[in-house]
Order: structure tokens, then sequence, then C-alpha cells
């Protein structure tokens, strides 16, 4: 993919990952919270339904893929234990991360509704345009 591993979204995307590396607590605390509300709706569930078909259908596959590896390096706790065999823990917005920038990732094949939906909860944190 060269200079693009994430597709055409690719400096949205390094943006978006440069600003959440810099968020505090407090802000982390908010969006994951307001990520809980918003799961929870069918109209969330839909949008990440079509989320998850659209990165399909358009062969996005490895572009997806490609964010595993930073969102990762962004998301681990820190653990005492660094044995091989030790599972990784994830920090609380991790989820709500992987759908904003997956959403992102395919702004250019979704409605405006269903990216919003997928990214509100880092509204007042990192306002996806």
């Amino acid at each position: 993919m060269g200079a693009q591993p994430y597709g055409p979204q690719t400096v949205a995307i390094r943006g978006f990952l440069v600003r959440l590396a810099g968020l505090g607590t407090t802000d982390r605390a908010a969006v994951v919270a307001r990520f809980e509300t918003i799961a929870r709706t069918r109209d969330y569930e839909a949008a990440d339904a079509r989320l998850g078909d659209v990165i399909k259908r358009s062969g996005r596959e490895e572009a997806r893929d490609a964010l595993s590896g930073p969102l990762l390096q962004l998301m681990k706790r820190p653990m005492p234990d660094t044995s091989t065999d030790a599972e990784i823990e994830l920090e609380p917005i991790a989820e709500p991360a992987l759908a904003a920038l997956l959403a992102l990732m395919v702004r250019d094949l979704l409605d405006d509704a269903t990216v919003r939906l997928l990214t509100d909860a880092f509204t007042d944190t990192i306002p996806v345009g």
C-alpha cells in the first residue's frame, strides 16, 4: 500500500492517531463514558454492521489490518508481567478508537450519519470533520 497504508484517508487517520496519543486521562474517561451510552443503541449496532460490510465490499481489509499495529501500540496497558505468555490488556478507549478509525478509513464510502455515529464518542475531544 506504500505511502497510504490506511487507504485514501491515511492523512486523516494519522492525524487522529496523533491526537489520540495526546489525550489525557479525563478526556479518555469522557470518551469511554460517551461510547458506553452510544454503543448500546440499535442505531450504533446497525452502523457498526454497515461499517464491517463496507470494509469487506471495498476490499480495504489490508488497510484495516494495517491500523492494528499503531492502535495496539497506543492502547496497550502497561503490564507488570512482561512474559510472552501474558495476555495483552487494552485501554478502555481502544474500542471506541477502533470504531472511529475504521469509520475514518471508509469515510468516503459511508453516509455522513453513520460516520458521525461511529465517531461520536470523540466529538468533544477529537472532532471528525
